[in-house]
């Protein structure tokens, strides 16, 4: 599975909290993988600069045809605001179509915590209803 790992955008202290979101997107069919991993790219870079982001990473289990993110910020106003800046608000639009049902799950932790496992995410969004929960393997080069 081809893996973004998780990347830090700032360096709040250990003890302070963070909102994180975890999401689960899987497409419709294969043919718009292409499509929207060049939107993944788009956006990636859009959170290079936005304020308030603490890390993300992005996992891609394209046997599956399912997109998995984590992104931790210094609180939900953050959060928020990206999702509603473009070029993610017009991206999220067009991409509605290809998508299945998607899964979003927040909660608050300690930055200490972070960067969230994998395992945690999928434990998370299987409990909100959506997914298996189970390892997500994620192949390393050289593995």
């Amino acid at each position: 599975m081809p893996e973004f790992p998780w990347a830090w955008r700032a360096t709040p202290a250990p003890a302070s909290e963070c909102t994180v979101m975890a999401s689960r997107l899987p497409l419709r069919g294969y043919r718009h993988t292409p499509v929207f991993f060049k939107r993944t790219l788009v956006i990636r870079r859009q959170l290079a600069s936005t304020p308030g982001l603490i890390g993300f990473a992005l996992l891609a289990d394209l046997w599956h045809k399912t997109f998995w993110t984590v992104s931790a910020w210094d609180g939900r106003r953050s959060l928020n605001g990206f999702s509603m800046t473009n070029p993610h608000r017009i991206i999220a639009r067009a991409t509605r179509p290809m998508m299945g049902v998607t899964t979003f799950v927040f909660w608050t932790c300690p930055v200490a915590e972070l960067p969230v496992s994998w395992d945690d995410v999928r434990r998370r969004v299987a409990r909100a209803g959506g997914g298996v929960p189970g390892p997500v393997r994620v192949r390393r080069p050289g593995s």
